[in-house]
């Protein structure tokens, strides 16, 4: 006998119902076709473009050089700079370039074997004639030995002297208002 109310519906309990609702859910669910859930991949993010690096402003011209000898007495700076040089170091630099080459970079020896922008000699071991022959191998060398001499760096013609031992002393203070200026403009690079 079924359990029937006055009216006629039937009765069900309360978990029957429920069983009555996940079945009729659970059959639902079989007849919709679903995709797979895909689960996107991790992707590692490009890392962010490095800026490019800044190309360095064109050297300045200075009256009376020429862009090749700009480039020279850049050299002396620059290294000098790097390596701490002041810029009393740098014009004392500076003038014996200009007093020694004119701040030409010769390749073939002038006098004895010298050679360079600071007229420096392999035979008297300031290096091989190749790196002599680069500017800033050869600022390096010359500030090596400067730097043993601070103490007279007042008398440019002094310090300039007991780093080159030139034949002509004297030759190298005319040159210091003209190495002042081009190490005063080739400063404001930095």
């Amino acid at each position: 006998m079924h359990p029937q109310t006055a009216t006629g519906t039937t009765q069900m309990s309360a978990s029957g119902l429920q069983t009555a609702r996940l079945d009729a859910q659970t059959r639902a669910n079989r007849s919709l076709s679903r995709p797979p859930v895909v689960t996107p991949k991790p992707t590692a993010k490009p890392a962010p473009k490095k800026p490019a690096p800044k190309k360095p402003a064109p050297l300045p011209r200075i009256a009376g050089l020429s862009r090749p000898q700009v480039a020279n007495a850049w050299a002396v700076v620059a290294e000098g700079h790097r390596m701490g040089i002041s810029k009393r170091g740098q014009i004392i630099a500076m003038a014996t370039a200009l007093q020694e080459s004119n701040l030409r970079n010769y390749t073939h020896a002038v006098d004895h074997d010298s050679l360079g922008i600071f007229q420096q000699r392999p035979s008297s071991g300031w290096g091989s004639p190749r790196q002599i022959e680069r500017p800033t191998y050869a600022a390096h060398a010359f500030y090596r030995v400067l730097v043993q001499y601070r103490g007279s760096w007042g008398c440019l013609t002094c310090a300039a002297q007991m780093v080159q031992r030139s034949a002509f002393p004297g030759a190298y203070a005319k040159h210091e208002h003209f190495a002042t200026a081009i190490v005063t403009i080739l400063n404001r690079r930095f």
